[in-house]
């Protein structure tokens, strides 16, 4: 399993080479595991703009297992703030309580995410501490509901032209 987490690694950062703006890449380890859809900026693609809006999108496939917690770890040059919002595909917000350790944000989920839902998060005043040069990773990972290990989904890619 560590074996293929590593190729799939090597394969993200690779493909990452190859395709502008914002990117992301899911751990494709099976068809019912949470993954990474996209990230979004706005403004986008502007180098020396401060404060920003990060839009993620995870799939929770049909068959899959519900999510609990969702953990976001932001680049460095990257400060998160707690203003995060999370909702469905189709606008239903879902109750999230916010906590930010540093580089990290843990969504914690008052009820389990089900299964066949596209979560968006949207992070707010998000904060560049530094020119953005080259490319900037947010690392995702998930804990399942009735589990309590991290597991890593996928990475977003914030990439600068």
């Amino acid at each position: 399993m560590n074996r293929k987490l590593i190729h799939t690694t090597i394969l993200a950062l690779i493909m990452a080479v190859l395709v502008p703006a914002t990117y992301a890449n899911y751990t494709p380890q099976s068809s019912n595991f949470p993954h990474v859809i996209s990230l979004g900026e706005s403004p986008q693609g502007i180098r020396h703009w401060r404060i920003l809006r990060h839009t993620l999108k995870i799939a929770v496939p049909q068959n899959g297992k519900a999510i609990s917690q969702l953990i976001i770890e932001a680049p460095a040059n990257i400060v998160l703030r707690e203003s995060i919002d999370v909702s469905e595909e189709y606008g239903k917000e879902i109750a999230a309580k916010v906590s930010i350790q540093g580089k990290k944000a843990t969504l914690e989920f008052s009820e389990s995410v089900a299964p066949g839902t596209i979560i968006i998060v949207e992070m707010k005043n998000v904060k560049k501490i530094a020119m953005t040069t080259g490319d900037q990773f947010y690392k995702i990972s998930t804990i399942l509901a009735g589990m309590n290990v991290e597991l890593p989904i996928g990475v977003a890619q914030l990439r600068v032209i």
